[in-house]
C-alpha cells in the first residue's frame, strides 16, 4: 500500500501536472501554478519547484528582471528545468530566439502586458506546450513559432490578435484562440485549412468579418462553427475546380449565408460546370473549350452575378434569353471567343444600372463579328449608346474587313440600298413633273380649239380614236 502511495506522490502527481496537454478533455494549460506560488520580497524572481522536478516559477518581471532572474534560479540552457511559468511579465518584445528557451518542454507566460513576440525558437527546440495567453499580445514575427517541431498544444486566448501566428505544418495540434477580439476569419481559416488542427475552447471562440468581406459597414462576428463551414465549401467543389466564399449573405432572422465564387479556369472544359455549389455567384471560365452558354439555364445558376468567360470558343450569346441570369448578372466578359453576331435585343429591356451607384459591365474585346450594314446600323448603335458598360468597346473587330466596330460606316456598307431609294425618288418626281406638263398641254390644245377653231401640233397630227366624238 506504501509502495502504491509513494508510486502516486512521486509519479502520477508531476506527470499530471507536467502532461496535461495530451489530455484533450482537460483546460490545455501545459504547466500552471497558482499566484501564491510567487514570493513578492523574493531579490531573485525565479525559483526552482521544491515538490515538482526540473519546474520553475517567475513573477512580477520585466526585461531586465526577466534575465537576472532566471540566471539566480539557475534556469539556463545548461539547466535541468523542463517547464517554466512566467507570471505578470511586463515587457513590449518577447524575444524567444533566447537559448534559454530550448531546453524547455512546457512554457507557459500568462497574467502579463506583452506588446509583441520576435525572433523565432532555435531549431530542435523541445516545447511541445506553449500556453501564451492573457497578455494582450498583438503580434508575432513571421517564423516565431516555426522551429516547434513537437508543438502539440498552442494557447493564445485572451490576447488582441489579428491574425493566428504561423507554426508547424506536420502533426496533430490543439489551438486555443478563444477571447481575441481583433481575430479576423481569413487568418483563422487559413489555419483550419491544416487538417491536425484541433480547435479547444470552440464555443467562446469568434472572428471578425468585416475585413474579410469587404464592403460590411460594421463589424459582423462569427463563431468559429460558421467558419469551420466554408471548409466545406472548398472540399465539395467541382472537380479540378476550386471555391473560395465570396461574401456572407446576412438576412435577420437568420442564420448567415456564404456565397461562393468558382475558378474552372484552364482546365479543358467543353462545356459550363454543373451543377454549381449552391449560392455560387461568380464563375470563372476563362481558358478552356466551352462552345456555348447553354448551361447558364441549368437551375444552380440561379445565383450567378459575376461569369467571366474570356479565350473560349464560344459563337453565341443566344442561349442566355429567358435566363435568370439576364436580370442578375453584374460582369458578363466573353473576351476573345468567336462571336460572330451580337443580339443586342437580348440586352435592350436590360437596365444597365442595378442601382444608383451599381454598374453593369459587358466585355466583348477580341471579338470578330460579321460586318455588313446590319452590324452598322444595329450593333454599333447600341454599342454608342452603351460605351460606359462595355469597357473594351474599341478592341471590337470584324472578321471580313480590317476595321474595328467603332469605325464603320453606315454610308458605305449600306450604299447600295441608299442610291436605289434616292432612284425611286427622282423617277417619281420625274413622273410627277411629266405628269402635270401633259394636263398643261392637253388644256392649252383644248382652249386653242375652242377660240381658233384647229388643233395645234402635235395635236393635229395624231390619228383620230374612236372616242374623239366625245370632244366634238
Amino acid at each position: 500500500m506504501y509502495v502504491h502511495l509513494i508510486f502516486y506522490i512521486l509519479i502520477v502527481i508531476p506527470t499530471w501536472c507536467l502532461l496535461a496537454e495530451h489530455d484533450s478533455t482537460s483546460e490545455h494549460r501545459c504547466f500552471h501554478q497558482p499566484a501564491s506560488e510567487c514570493r513578492p520580497n523574493d531579490l531573485c524572481r525565479c525559483h526552482q519547484l521544491k515538490d515538482i522536478k526540473r519546474a520553475a516559477v517567475c513573477c512580477d518581471v520585466n526585461k531586465f528582471t526577466l534575465t537576472e532572474g532566471l540566471a539566480c534560479a539557475n534556469i539556463t540552457v545548461d539547466g535541468q528545468v523542463e517547464a517554466l511559468h512566467i507570471r505578470n511579465a511586463t515587457l513590449d518584445v518577447l524575444n524567444v530566439t533566447q537559448p534559454v528557451w530550448k531546453r524547455l518542454k512546457y512554457m507557459t507566460i500568462t497574467d502579463g502586458q506583452i506588446n509583441s513576440l520576435v525572433g523565432e525558437f532555435a531549431k530542435l527546440s523541445s516545447v511541445s506546450c506553449l500556453n501564451l495567453s492573457s497578455n494582450g499580445i498583438k503580434n508575432f514575427a513571421q517564423r516565431s513559432l516555426v522551429n516547434l517541431f513537437n508543438l502539440s498544444f498552442l494557447d493564445l486566448s485572451h490576447n488582441n490578435l489579428t491574425s493566428v501566428p504561423r507554426f508547424k505544418k506536420e502533426g496533430s495540434v490543439i489551438l486555443d484562440i478563444s477571447d481575441n477580439p481583433y481575430m479576423l476569419c481569413t487568418s483563422l481559416l487559413d489555419t483550419l485549412k491544416k487538417r491536425e488542427v484541433n480547435v479547444s475552447n470552440e464555443d467562446v471562440t469568434f472572428c471578425l468579418s468585416s475585413k474579410t468581406f469587404h464592403w460590411f459597414n460594421s463589424t459582423e462576428k462569427l463563431p468559429i462553427s460558421q467558419v469551420q463551414g466554408l471548409l466545406e465549401i472548398e472540399e465539395n467543389c467541382i472537380e479540378n475546380c476550386t471555391c473560395q466564399p465570396y461574401r456572407m449573405e446576412i438576412v435577420l432572422g437568420k442564420q448567415p449565408i456564404f456565397s461562393v465564387a468558382v475558378n474552372c479556369s484552364g482546365v479543358n472544359l467543353l462545356s459550363l460546370p454543373t451543377p454549381l455549389p449552391p449560392h455560387t455567384v461568380s464563375l470563372n471560365i476563362t481558358n478552356n473549350n466551352i462552345t456555348s452558354l447553354q448551361e447558364l439555364g441549368d437551375p444552380s445558376y440561379q445565383h450567378l452575378m459575376f461569369l467571366y468567360a474570356d479565350n473560349n470558343q464560344i459563337s453565341t450569346i443566344q442561349q442566355m434569353e429567358g435566363t435568370k441570369f439576364m436580370s442578375n448578372f453584374v460582369v458578363l466578359s466573353l473576351k476573345n471567343n468567336k462571336i460572330k453576331e451580337f443580339e443586342t435585343y437580348l440586352l435592350s429591356n436590360i437596365k444597365f444600372y442595378r442601382t444608383s451607384d451599381s454598374m453593369r459591365y459587358i466585355n466583348l474585346g477580341h471579338n470578330k463579328l460579321h460586318c455588313d450594314c446590319k452590324t452598322a446600323k444595329e450593333f454599333k448603335v447600341w454599342l454608342l449608346s452603351k460605351l460606359e458598360h462595355v469597357p473594351d468597346y474599341d478592341a471590337i473587330g470584324c472578321d471580313n474587313m480590317d476595321v474595328k466596330i467603332m469605325e464603320l460606316e453606315q454610308t458605305k456598307l449600306c450604299q447600295s440600298q441608299q442610291d436605289w431609294t434616292d432612284y425611286i425618288y427622282y423617277i417619281i418626281t420625274a413622273e410627277v413633273l411629266l405628269l402635270i406638263g401633259l394636263i398643261a398641254k392637253v388644256s392649252y390644245d383644248y382652249w386653242v380649239f375652242k377660240t381658233a377653231g384647229y388643233l395645234p401640233w402635235p395635236a393635229s397630227k395624231m390619228p383620230k380614236l374612236p372616242c374623239d366624238w366625245l370632244c366634238e
